[in-house]
């Protein structure tokens, strides 16, 4: 078996350095994202023949991802492969694209299906367009602009620094209020623990973050990192459904300040909810990433 070991804080230089090679745009290859979630996804790697194998659990699947290396991809899958067996788990490759599975095509021909899941597929933007919200199609978002505006007259966009992250993280509390606490239900609990771990090691994962400071108060802000070459991913954004427009604005703000340097916004998955494929579709993603997992063609 492969000797797979946890992900910490202290592994960022040697991973990060296979993510900027292969220049993919889903967040799952983003060394902040796999950090925070750790504990949520059991994620764990090792490097072997110049190979990043990570395995983690996908729901309650247990998997792969693409394994990352500029050697023999063949020869990096069925060494998974191998592994699964002796884990006596199925062999799964999660995350999977439409360019990550052509290159594994092109490896071993004919040898896998790829089935794609719609609740994994990602919601990629013209930063162009959440920065100026043009056009009819945004209309809309425009109108939740100006009346935030209108409503709320002492306000202003702030960077996240050390100094101001722990009353981010009273907005954080004040916000798991409004959806019934962080303590109960698995997926909040386990955000709240990923959330907890961004801000303890905002500087060392290189996170990018703003707020919006509305009368002397934090209640909204947003953060992330680049992805790959032209692509910033954002990896959370909260604001209290009290302040009308807030989503809204701390979206276009951090666009704006944020990531006016890269052609394309990650705003990740909807999970499958309901409200958050809605709210995003509503803001025309220029490109909706399809991912799903890999297997055999004759296993089930």
């Amino acid at each position: 078996m492969l000797n797979f070991k946890p992900v910490t804080i202290d592994d960022k230089e040697s991973l990060q350095k296979f993510f900027d090679k292969v220049n993919f745009r889903n967040c799952d290859f983003s060394f902040s994202n796999i950090f925070c979630w750790q504990n949520y996804y059991d994620t764990s790697y090792v490097i072997e023949d110049d190979f990043l194998f990570i395995h983690f659990k996908a729901r309650t699947h247990p998997g792969y991802l693409f394994p990352l290396g500029e050697g023999d991809l063949k020869k990096a899958v069925e060494r998974l492969e191998t592994d699964a067996q002796e884990r006596k788990i199925p062999f799964r490759l999660f995350a999977i694209t439409q360019k990550s599975f052509d290159l594994i095509e092109e490896a071993m021909p004919g040898e896998f299906i790829y089935e794609k899941d719609r609740d994994w597929f990602e919601y990629i933007y013209s930063s162009e367009d959440l920065i100026t919200l043009a056009g009819k199609k945004f209309q809309q978002k425009r109108n939740h602009i100006n009346k935030f505006k209108r409503t709320y007259a002492l306000w202003e966009y702030l960077p996240i620094i050390r100094e101001i992250i722990p009353d981010c993280l009273k907005l954080y509390r004040r916000w798991c209020a409004e959806n019934g606490g962080c303590n109960s239900e698995s997926s909040l609990v386990e955000e709240c623990v990923a959330t907890h771990r961004a801000f303890d090691n905002f500087e060392k994962l290189g996170l990018i973050g703003g707020a919006l400071r509305i009368n002397g108060e934090i209640l909204a802000y947003s953060y992330g990192r680049p992805l790959g070459k032209d692509t910033f991913d954002i990896q959370a954004e909260k604001s209290l459904y009290e302040i009308d427009g807030g989503f809204t604005v701390i979206n276009q703000q951090f666009a704006e300040h944020n990531c006016a340097g890269y052609p394309y916004i990650n705003r990740e998955e909807d999970l499958g909810l309901e409200s958050l494929r809605k709210a995003k579709l509503s803001y025309h993603p220029a490109i909706l990433l399809e991912k799903g997992y890999v297997r055999r063609k004759n296993e089930s």
